[in-house]
């Protein structure tokens, strides 16, 4: 039990989620040469390094999965990647079944008394180290540095859309405006489907 529960504690999944994700992305990763990384060691050091949110505390000292940092930061790039093409599509849908409009709007009316919402939107500043181009762009209004991510969520906290490519400088109604989303929305509403208010 305590090796399971210290696995979830370093990987944030369980051994399960873990294999499942693994089964999922294998095919996705080039052939490993000879005493190169296997994808389930680019897995583990991707999800330890999310975990912990920096290289020294878990990838750098970790003897399960110790990587140089160089050689990390080109594999938490690619597997990022793949992570974002195979599971992203799969499990970040935007649009909802008729019946899960209809459960958002009743939880979203008994927890705010506004009728009609499916889902809410907002934006979340992720702390960064200070880029060495574009500085400026990214000190936010709180005073650090970081990446402002457009979330949207239903009722059942499930991650309907993701944008973390704007920097901290921008403010969450820009970022709406501009990301794409707010297009997405207006063109279901012009096309009759006035089901979707997002809050």
């Amino acid at each position: 039990m305590f090796i399971l529960f210290r696995f979830k504690k370093n990987f944030r999944v369980s051994k399960e989620i873990f294999l499942d994700i693994l089964k999922e992305i294998e095919p996705k990763f080039p052939p490993v040469r000879a005493k190169g990384l296997t994808p389930k060691e680019m897995l583990a050091a991707t999800l330890r390094f999310l975990a912990e949110g920096s290289y020294q505390n878990g990838v750098g000292k970790d003897f399960n999965i110790a990587i140089a940092q160089p050689t990390f930061s080109v594999v938490f790039a690619k597997c990022l990647k793949i992570l974002e093409d195979t599971l992203a599509p799969k499990w970040i849908q935007t649009e909802m079944s008729p019946n899960d409009q209809q459960a958002a709007r009743r939880y979203f009316y008994a927890k705010s008394g506004i009728p009609g919402v499916v889902m809410c939107a907002d934006g979340t500043h992720i702390k960064i180290v200070a880029p060495v181009e574009d500085r400026d762009h990214h000190y936010n209004r709180k005073g650090y540095y970081s990446i402002n991510a457009l979330i949207i969520c239903d009722h059942q906290m499930r991650i309907r859309y993701v944008n973390g490519s704007y920097s901290g400088a921008n403010h969450d109604s820009h970022i709406w405006t501009v990301c794409g989303i707010d297009a997405f929305f207006a063109a279901k509403h012009q096309r009759g489907e006035t089901s979707y208010k997002v809050l």
